[in-house]
């Protein structure tokens, strides 16, 4: 096995520049930089990452920490996650909580133990709980910060740098395009009782509803988790209670889909008796049948942005104060689950 002393041999510089080269800590001109990279190619060596992170309190490693692999929202933000990683030359450590606080606490510890350079963090913490958001803030390694960058929840109140989207403005885009069709009794189904993500989306429903002069139902408003099974029992449970509705409003594309086969199973017609509309346009929502309407999330570049914040801050090419604070675009797609005359855009990926 080559070390870095046969590097600096082949490539006639001194080991220091080879280590400056390799850490990418100090300036180094661009012939002897490639010098450097050609030798240390041609004698297949790597210098450790965490041997060089011993030293230099940098691994060039993020820990990721997301709430389900199972959501089918996440592979696009991952990928644009690891696009950029690649890109700048960072690894990354991807963990899942499966929406399990005692699970995410565990997982921020373990990323400190293994020297990450910062974390990007979905968290399903309560929104109430500001001592841990206060500890997020404030992770260090001995005297090194460890920035945090939190996905689709805004923490920036708390010190956190966050990217995310308007989840109340979401919830009303949807709302209301149901109600320009023509809907009156709108079933709401929501993520888990304690998600800020859908106590924010059922927010925006419950203003357009009201804005409208719709009574709001308590009996419509039901929440689900995530998956499709909890949107097809939602309304199971609904049918069998013989409460009508003509419209659903799901806050993610598994659980809208969950609806619609509960809904067909049952002798309804989607988009002519029962609309439904979903939320994050995943990859799904252009190829079921019908085609499914969903507010559109710019998940790859979510995914993107996180990490190069993140990137910027560890390396300290940003400032860490002020606070990041970015809010992504979002927009409603229409298709044949609430317009059965919309044309289908199956060929289209929104990225």
């Amino acid at each position: 096995m080559h070390g870095i002393k046969d590097v600096a041999n082949l490539a006639g510089v001194s080991i220091s520049t080879v280590s400056n080269v390799m850490n990418n800590s100090k300036y180094v001109r661009e012939d002897l930089r490639k010098k450097v990279l050609d030798a240390a190619k041609s004698l297949d060596y790597e210098a450790d990452t965490i041997a060089r992170g011993l030293k230099s309190y940098r691994t060039r490693t993020l820990g990721i920490i997301i709430t389900s692999f199972s959501r089918i929202f996440f592979p696009q933000v991952l990928s644009g996650m690891q696009v950029i990683a690649n890109e700048l030359g960072y690894n990354l450590i991807i963990h899942s909580t499966d929406d399990d606080f005692s699970k995410e606490k565990s997982y921020v510890k373990m990323l400190l133990s293994n020297r990450v350079d910062g974390i990007v963090i979905d968290s399903v913490a309560d929104p109430e709980n500001e001592e841990y958001f206060r500890y997020l803030s404030g992770l260090a390694i001995k005297s090194k910060r460890v920035p945090v960058f939190s996905i689709e929840r805004d923490l920036s109140k708390h010190g956190i740098h966050s990217i995310f989207i308007n989840n109340s403005l979401g919830g009303r885009l949807v709302t209301e395009h149901l109600i320009k069709l023509g809907a009156g009794q709108i079933v709401h189904i929501g993520g888990p009782a304690l998600s800020e993500m859908s106590l924010q989306r059922f927010q925006g429903y419950k203003d357009a509803i009201e804005e409208k002069n719709i009574p709001f139902r308590q009996s419509l408003a039901i929440n689900g988790d995530f998956s499709p099974l909890s949107g097809y029992t939602a309304l199971k449970r609904l049918i069998v209670m013989g409460i009508p509705f003509d419209a659903v409003f799901a806050d993610n594309d598994q659980m809208a889909i969950g609806a619609m086969k509960c809904l067909k199973e049952n002798g309804f017609d989607v988009p002519h008796d029962i609309k439904v509309a979903g939320f994050d346009n995943t990859f799904v929502a252009s190829v079921v049948k019908p085609s499914l309407t969903t507010i559109h999330v710019p998940k790859h570049r979510l995914g993107i942005r996180s990490v190069k914040n993140l990137i910027d801050i560890a390396e300290g090419n940003i400032e860490e104060a002020p606070v990041v604070r970015e809010e992504m675009p979002i927009e409603l797609i229409c298709r044949q689950s609430t317009d059965p005359c919309v044309e289908d855009d199956w060929e289209l990926e929104y990225w």
